[in-house]
């Protein structure tokens, strides 16, 4: 990464409406993804993402918006993305969760926007105006 680079933080939302084939992403995500693969910007994550994502495609399965040879090369081609994975502080997450009354999932987010004071990106506005 280079100091031209920005950092945002991005939720499985965002991710999802990207890498679903049903879904359809609003112009802001296909323009961010556009700008992260010109190395323009770096994806910062929570571990937590590749769990969420990993589910949200074992429910697309079941729900049958995807076949499971789809999803799996879905999967196969997200965990190759260069996201910048972090650990956070479960203090901190935890405190936020409280304070804002939203999953430690989502406060985990919320937390490494808040450290890094970066933007985060997801479809919850609830989330991106904490």
């Amino acid at each position: 990464m280079d100091e031209n680079t920005k950092l945002v933080v991005v939720d499985s939302s965002f991710v999802l409406a990207r890498i679903l084939p049903d879904e359809k992403p609003i112009s802001i995500v296909f323009e961010t993804f556009r700008k992260f693969n010109s190395g323009e910007l770096m994806f910062v994550a929570p571990t937590l993402l590749k769990y969420e994502v990993t589910n949200s495609l074992k429910s697309s399965v079941l729900q049958k918006r995807v076949d499971q040879k789809t999803a799996q090369k879905i999967l196969t081609k997200f965990l190759k993305l260069k996201v910048k994975y972090e650990e956070v502080d479960f203090s901190k997450t935890f405190e936020i969760s409280i304070k804002h009354n939203i999953s430690a999932y989502d406060a985990a987010y919320v937390y490494l926007s808040k450290l890094h004071q970066v933007p985060l990106l997801s479809l919850d506005q609830k989330l991106t105006q904490i």
